[in-house]
């Protein structure tokens, strides 16, 4: 259940619930990989059980993300470090061969 939380205790939900990144203030930000868009620990949803446990969702209406799936703005992700065109991996998997017969065949490039 979604629920109003007072600032100072919002605050120290997301510190406890999120183990990824360190919030300093409820003005901090983080970007959602999920729906792309920059929420800030105001607009955290805080869902709040009746066993007392909590869990933190992202506000943009339909997005299912939480905590593992913010990243801090403007910070890149590893596999565009690692590979700037990870995305296009697949595309590289393959490589077209013609054959005499003009049908393509497809070779995994080691």
């Amino acid at each position: 259940m979604n629920v109003h939380v007072k600032s100072d205790e919002r605050l120290s939900i997301l510190r406890a619930e999120d183990q990824f990144r360190r919030w300093n203030s409820l003005d901090d930000e983080r970007f959602c990989i999920v729906c792309e868009k920059k929420l800030n620990g105001r607009q955290i949803e805080i869902w709040r059980f009746a066993n007392g446990r909590c869990e933190l969702h992202c506000p943009t209406e339909g997005c299912i993300s939480g905590p593992h799936q913010w990243v801090y703005p403007g910070t890149p992700l590893v596999s565009d470090i690692v590979d700037p065109d990870w995305w296009r991996a697949s595309e590289r998997e393959t490589q077209k061969l013609s054959g005499p017969s003009g049908q393509i065949r497809f070779q995994r490039q080691e």
